[in-house]
C-alpha cells in the first residue's frame, strides 16, 4: 500500500462526506470566493493524511505466460516471415487467458426455439513475439529473431511509457511483465521499471491532491494542498497527465468563479481568484483566455457606466454621473475614458453645460440671438483696494478675499441699442427716460452734463439718434432689470445684471494692480478713456485727461472697437459706465464672500462699475465704484448682462 493510503478516521469521513454535498471541513478562500459553512471535525484528524480511494488498477496484472511453441528448424524461415507480418499488422503479442472464450454456435432450425449450445471459441494467431520466441526457442541465436523480440520490446516500453503519461498503468505494467517473460536482459527494462515507479508514486500523489480538493484544502497548509500534491506528483513524473489534468481543473474551478464574480460585480473577489488561479498554472492558456474574456467584461461594462455617466451630465444630474463614475472606477481596469467624464463632471459642477472661456449665443423664443456670452472660470480674487493705492476711496474697502464656486458667463460687450431695440418691440416696454420724456446728455456747447427734454434709449450721448452698435444709454436701472428678465423669458435661461464682485472679478481678470492693465497712466490704447488726444466735434479738450493717450473718441464708442481685455470681454476698461445689482454700501464690512450681489430689499441707491467716456484716471481704477440713484438715466450709463451656468 502506498504511503499516502492511509486509515480515514470516522469524523474525518463524515466530513468528507458533507464536502460531496457542497460543505467544506476546511474553507480555502481562495479557491471559494469567500468563507464556507465550517464543519466540526477533530483538529488531531485534520493533521491525518486525507483517506484515499482504492487505485482504480490495484488488482495485480499477472505474468505473461504465451503459448511458445518450438520452430522446426525447416520453419523457420516462414515462422519470421510471418513475425513480420504480424509486426506490420500490429499484432504483437497474444495476452494469456486463464479460461477459453467460448464461441456461441447457432442453433440448429430442428432444434427448439431459444436453445443454443456453445463450442470453444478458436485460439487466437500468435503474435510477432510469440513467433519469435518459438523460433529462439529452436535456434537461440537466431540474429533476426533476436534483433526482432529487442526491436518488438522497445516499441512497446514507448508505448507504456505514453501510457504511463495517461494513468494507465494495467497497460504499462502488461508491457513490463512481457518484456520480463520475452528478454530479461533487455537493455531498456530496468529504467522502463524506474519509470513505471515514478509514476505510481505520481499516481499516488494526485489521489491526495484530488482529496485534497475534494475537502478544499487548495493551497492551504502551505506547502500541503492539493497544488502542492499535484506538483510533487510533476516532480515524480513530469510526463503525467492526470497531474497535468487535475491541475487544469482546479484552476479551471476558478477561473469559472472569478468569471462569474466578475458578472456579478464583484471585481476585488474575481481578481483575487484571478491570482490564485495564476498561481496554479502560471501563463496557461486557459488562464490568459479568462483574464481577456474579463476584460472584455470589465470594459464593456466600463463603457456602458461611462454611457450612463454622460447621459447624467448631460441632463445635469451630476449625483448620478458621479455614481457612474465611481462605479465605473471599480469595474475599468485602465483610465481610459474614465478622466474625459471626471473632467466633464467637475466642468458641469462648475459651468453646467459649457467650459471655461467658451462663447455662445442662445436663440430668443421671438426670433434672433441673446447677446455674445463668454463663459469666466471659477476663482478667487482680491476685491477692492488695499490701503496706500493711490486715489483710493474709503469705499472701496477693507480689501477682501472673494471665492466663486461656479463659472459664470457675462455679455462681451455692452448692451447695444440694437439689442435693446429688439427688447422693447417685442415687449413693449417703456423705458424710464420715455416716460418721463427726458434725459441727461453732454450739452458741447457749454461743456457740461444737462438735462434734455425728448431723450432716451434711442439717442446718443448728446441727445442725437444713435446708431444701433453704440452701447444703449439713457437707460435706468429697472430698465437693466426689465432686460434681464425678458432674455431669461426668452431663453429659458437665468439671465440677470452681474454682481459687483462679479464686474470686479472680470474687469481685473487676474491682476491685482490697481488699474486692469497694470500700474499709471497706460501706455498704449486699452479703452475709450478721456485721453488728451480726444476733442470733440467743436474741437474741445478734457481739463484732467490721461497725458499721452488718444483713443479717437469723444462719447461712447461702438462695442468692441478696442481691443479685447484678457478674459475675452470688451468695454469693461471704458465707454459706458454700468449698472451692476448691488444695493450701494459705504463698505465692504460684511460683503458677501461669494460673489453674490449685497442686495437690501427697497434700496434707492445701487451700484454702477467701470470707467466711461468721461473718466479720468483714478475713475478707471479696477477697485472704483460709484453710488447712483437707480432712477438715474444719462448718457455715461449703460450695462451688460451676466448669465448664470
Amino acid at each position: 500500500m502506498s504511503k499516502y493510503a492511509k486509515i480515514l478516521p470516522v469524523g474525518l469521513l463524515a466530513a468528507l462526506l458533507v464536502v460531496a454535498c457542497g460543505g467544506s471541513p476546511e474553507s480555502d478562500e481562495a479557491a471559494t470566493g469567500g468563507p464556507v459553512a465550517p464543519v466540526t471535525v477533530d483538529p488531531e484528524d485534520l493533521e491525518r493524511e486525507v483517506v484515499l480511494a482504492p487505485r482504480a488498477e490495484e488488482a495485480r496484472v499477472p505474468a505473461w505466460t504465451p503459448e511458445i511453441t518450438p520452430v522446426p528448424a525447416s520453419g523457420i524461415r516462414k515462422a519470421l516471415a510471418a513475425a513480420e507480418d504480424a509486426e506490420e499488422a500490429g499484432r504483437l503479442f497474444v495476452e494469456a487467458v486463464d479460461e477459453p472464450e467460448l464461441a456461441p454456435v447457432v442453433a440448429d432450425e430442428a432444434e427448439p426455439s431459444g436453445e443454443t449450445d456453445q463450442a470453444p471459441r478458436s485460439p487466437p494467431d500468435p503474435g510477432a513475439l510469440e513467433l519469435l520466441l518459438g523460433v529462439l526457442a529452436t535456434e537461440g541465436d537466431n540474429a533476426t529473431a533476436l534483433a526482432g523480440v529487442e526491436r518488438i520490446l522497445g516499441e512497446l516500453m514507448q508505448r507504456g511509457r505514453i501510457a504511463l503519461t495517461e494513468g494507465r498503468f494495467a497497460d504499462a505494467e502488461r508491457i513490463e511483465r512481457v518484456a520480463a517473460r520475452a528478454q530479461p536482459q533487455h537493455p531498456d527494462l530496468a529504467v522502463y521499471r524506474e519509470t513505471l515507479a515514478a509514476a505510481r508514486r505520481a499516481q499516488d500523489a494526485v489521489r491526495l491532491a484530488e482529496a485534497r480538493a475534494v475537502a478544499n484544502r487548495i493551497f492551504k497548509p502551505e506547502g500541503e494542498g492539493a497544488v502542492a500534491a499535484y506538483r510533487e506528483a510533476l516532480r515524480s513524473f513530469p510526463d503525467y497527465l492526470p497531474a497535468t489534468d487535475g491541475m487544469a481543473r482546479l484552476q479551471a474551478r476558478h477561473l469559472d468563479r472569478a468569471l462569474a464574480a466578475a458578472q456579478a460585480g464583484d471585481y476585488l473577489a474575481s481578481e483575487r481568484l484571478q491570482a490564485e488561479a495564476a498561481r496554479i498554472v502560471p501563463d496557461s492558456a486557459a488562464l490568459q483566455d479568462m483574464i481577456a474574456r474579463i476584460v472584455e467584461l470589465r470594459q464593456a461594462r466600463t463603457e456602458a457606466l461611462l454611457a450612463q455617466g454622460h447621459s447624467a451630465v448631460d441632463a445635469l444630474d451630476l449625483e448620478l454621473a458621479a455614481r457612474r463614475l465611481a462605479e465605473a472606477e471599480q469595474v475599468s481596469l485602465q483610465a481610459q475614458g474614465l478622466d474625459g467624464l471626471r473632467e466633464r463632471i467637475e466642468l458641469a459642477r462648475h459651468y453646467g453645460h459649457f467650459r471655461p472661456g467658451q462663447v455662445f449665443r442662445e436663440p430668443l423664443a421671438a426670433g434672433g440671438e441673446a447677446p455674445e456670452m463668454i463663459v469666466l472660470a471659477y476663482g478667487r480674487f482680491g476685491m477692492g483696494s488695499p490701503e496706500g493705492e493711490t486715489g483710493r476711496l474709503e469705499n472701496e474697502g477693507p480689501r477682501h478675499e472673494v471665492e466663486f464656486e461656479r463659472g459664470f458667463a457675462i455679455a462681451r460687450n455692452e448692451t447695444t441699442v440694437a439689442e435693446f431695440r429688439a427688447f422693447v418691440e417685442a415687449s413693449g416696454h417703456r423705458s424710464l427716460a420715455t416716460r418721463r420724456g427726458r434725459s441727461t446728455v453732454y450739452d458741447e456747447k457749454g461743456g457740461v452734463m444737462g438735462e434734455h427734454g425728448r431723450v432716451d434709449w434711442r439717442r446718443d450721448y448728446a441727445g442725437a439718434p444713435a446708431t444701433p452698435d453704440l452701447p444703449v444709454v439713457h437707460v435706468s436701472f429697472e430698465d437693466a432689470q426689465a432686460y434681464a428678465a425678458w432674455l431669461s423669458a426668452q431663453t429659458g435661461q437665468r439671465y440677470r445684471l452681474p454682481s459687483e464682485a462679479e464686474f470686479e472679478y472680470a474687469l481685473r481678470a487676474g491682476r491685482s494692480e490697481p488699474w486692469p492693465w497694470g500700474v499709471g497712466a497706460p501706455t498704449r490704447v486699452v479703452g475709450n478713456l478721456t485721453g488728451d488726444g480726444d476733442q470733440s466735434r467743436l474741437k474741445r479738450r478734457w481739463s484732467n485727461a490721461i497725458e499721452g493717450y488718444s483713443d479717437g473718441h469723444w462719447g461712447p464708442a461702438p462695442v468692441r472697437s478696442f481691443p479685447a481685455e484678457a478674459f475675452g470681454t470688451f468695454d469693461l476698461v471704458g465707454n459706458v459706465s454700468e449698472w451692476v445689482l448691488d444695493c450701494w454700501h459705504d463698505s465692504y464690512r460684511r460683503a458677501p464672500r461669494d460673489g453674490s450681489a449685497w442686495v437690501n430689499p427697497g434700496c434707492s441707491d445701487r451700484v454702477i462699475r467701470g470707467a466711461s467716456w468721461a473718466s479720468t484716471l483714478d475713475r478707471a481704477r479696477s477697485a472704483y465704484r460709484q453710488s447712483t440713484p437707480a432712477d438715474t438715466t444719462n448718457a455715461r450709463v449703460g450695462f451688460r448682462v451676466v448669465r448664470e451656468l
